[in-house]
């Protein structure tokens, strides 16, 4: 019997369009075969480049096992979120590739990614901009206080704009993502912003459904998206093995690569090839090397809350640590964030974060001064009840709020996700997510879980440190001791956690991102790119770039190189 994996289907059409007898349809956002009407012919699975159509074991229940399977391809990519970049690029250059996932689900972190990304390309010519690529690398070389390589910051810079000229031949650009002109705060380039397509449409599924297939919709699930169509479209030679875990990195003699091996739930698969690109994420998963590179002993015996996704387990530095290289810890790094909630709108996180809102555990009191800022509180709410803090936001504060940051030149980016705020917080709180809504704060601590006695008092208390601009109780800065208003609702009550949204490094690679050893020398055939990769982040301090610029620019500089490297080595041979 043939069916459909809900969690592979990508909703391309493929199947249905391909099969007889009509007998796969669409139910809800994704395809289903109606087995009366099915006559195994195998036209799906033959057709379905995520495998998501295939055969179930004759014996229900059962794991059909293989003796070992063996493949040729040009390019082995492991991991199917921005490696989808590489995987598409070095295939329009005729390329066969085989991508491997060893999840259920395509996309990876980068399905849940978003972020400016500073580039210049022929779409912002046309508009009228100027180059100021090379001020851009200097900027974010300047930000990163001189710990970061310049030519991995002119990589990132010069790759988006590359991977940018490139997207816009692939689909509508000015109807999928959003554009903006950088204000003069920063430098004067353009910027690819997150995708506003969809958005909330999406993020409302995957909250409602718990459906791991649903990205939120920012801008890398319509990355995912385009890579996918143009697989599809231009019929290239790519084939994605689901639930194919990469394992060990083949070698010839002479330290070439020559293939790899992976497992599949029924047995070992060997894959020769002539070059490999690793792109299967971070490590944000693996409790033992967050521990050992990161220091992150904090965590220890409380739960962590972690926005990567689950094969984020650090596969390419065990394949590294098998050929004798093993990552710099000065080039680990953990990014941990906390309070903070998963918003529709990301301005209800700035305001989250600002300090002068008061933070309230289940116990209806503060806990901490909220002006040290999000970092210095992720330690503390781990010793709240329950692990759990309220950000309070008065209408009248959180207005003023807005305000502030849409006159401030430097939010000029973001000015459409501060003047929607109210909808935002409001149609949040129809909803049960973290953000809870009443016209009193009686009714808001109830809605909390509080004790509504114990919350009044405690805000009456805080409301008097705000006239007198003294903190009695945990010395908050009186800048932000804004006044806060006792009986002026509606009041916004917006749960807080501590997350890890991922952790980065282990494999070092240079600006063509060829992967390195520890003796400066590279692995002829071995790339990576993305969150595996030891690129911009340097002892502990986070790179001004964002994760979503460095994982599709390196992935795009990489597909273009694994090309070149084996046309040479081919012309040669010959």
């Amino acid at each position: 019997m043939f069916v459909i994996n809900k969690g592979m289907c990508v909703s391309c059409h493929n199947c249905a369009s391909e099969c007889p007898r009509q007998a796969i349809n669409f139910v809800g956002t994704k395809y289903e075969i109606d087995q009366e009407k099915c006559v195994k012919c195998g036209l799906c699975a033959k057709v379905c480049h995520t495998g998501a159509c295939h055969e179930e074991p004759k014996i229900k229940g059962a794991v059909q096992t293989h003796d070992l399977i063996e493949r040729e391809c040009d390019i082995v990519v492991v991991g199917s979120g921005s490696g989808l970049v590489s995987a598409v690029y070095a295939a329009q250059q005729g390329k066969k590739v085989i991508l491997l996932e060893k999840n259920t689900k395509i996309g990876g972190n980068t399905d849940y990614a978003h972020g400016y990304m500073p580039q210049y390309s022929k779409w912002h010519e046309k508009m009228g901009f100027a180059d100021e690529r090379e001020e851009a690398v200097e900027h974010f070389y300047k930000m990163g206080e001189g710990i970061i390589e310049k030519p991995l910051v002119r990589a990132a810079v010069y790759g988006a704009s590359n991977f940018f000229d490139w997207l816009c031949t692939l689909c509508d650009i000015t109807e999928t993502y959003d554009l903006h002109a950088v204000s003069e705060s920063d430098f004067h380039g353009p910027m690819f912003g997150s995708s506003v397509v969809e958005f909330k449409e999406r993020y409302l599924k995957n909250l409602n459904s718990r459906d791991d297939s649903i990205g939120p919709g920012w801008g890398g699930t319509h990355v995912i998206q385009t890579m996918l169509e143009t697989i599809q479209r231009e019929n290239l030679d790519v084939t994605i093995l689901m639930g194919t875990a990469a394992e060990h990195l083949l070698l010839d003699e002479n330290g070439v690569i020559k293939g790899i091996m992976a497992a599949d739930e029924g047995g070992q698969v060997k894959i020769n090839c002539q070059a490999v690109m690793l792109a299967c994420g971070g490590f944000g998963q693996n409790d033992e090397l967050l521990k050992k590179y990161c220091h992150v002993d904090f965590f220890s015996g409380y739960p962590m809350h972690r926005y990567s996704v689950p094969g984020d387990t650090g596969d390419a530095i065990a394949m590294m640590a098998e050929l004798g290289e093993h990552p710099d810890p000065d080039r680990m790094f953990v990014s941990i964030w906390g309070p903070r909630h998963h918003p529709f709108n990301n301005s209800i996180a700035d305001y989250a974060q600002e300090g002068e809102f008061p933070e309230i555990n289940l116990n209806g009191r503060r806990w901490y001064d909220e002006s040290e800022g999000i970092f210095h509180g992720i330690a503390k709410i781990y010793q709240q009840p329950e692990h759990i803090s309220y950000t309070i936001l008065p209408y009248k504060q959180v207005k003023a709020v807005a305000e502030r940051f849409m006159n401030n030149p430097a939010m000029v980016n973001r000015k459409k996700y501060f003047e929607t705020w109210e909808y935002d917080l409001d149609y949040e709180a129809t909803l049960d997510t973290p953000v809870k809504k009443a016209d009193t704060l009686y009714e808001l601590a109830e809605k909390m879980n509080v004790d509504p006695e114990t919350f009044v008092n405690e805000m009456t208390r805080y409301s008097h440190f705000c006239e007198t601009g003294v903190d009695e109780d945990f010395h908050k800065d009186a800048r932000f001791l804004k006044p806060f208003p006792l009986s002026e609702g509606p009041y916004y009550a917006v749960f807080g956690e501590c997350f890890s949204e991922a952790a980065m490094g282990g494999v070092t690679v240079n600006d063509q991102c060829e992967v390195m050893r520890a003796d400066g020398s590279h692995i002829p055939g071995l790339y990576a790119g993305g969150d595996c990769t030891s690129s911009m982040h340097r002892k502990g301090k986070l790179a001004p770039i964002s994760e979503l610029t460095w994982a599709v620019a390196s992935n795009y500089i990489a597909g273009g190189n694994m090309v070149t490297y084996i046309n040479e080595k081919e012309t040669k041979e010959a």
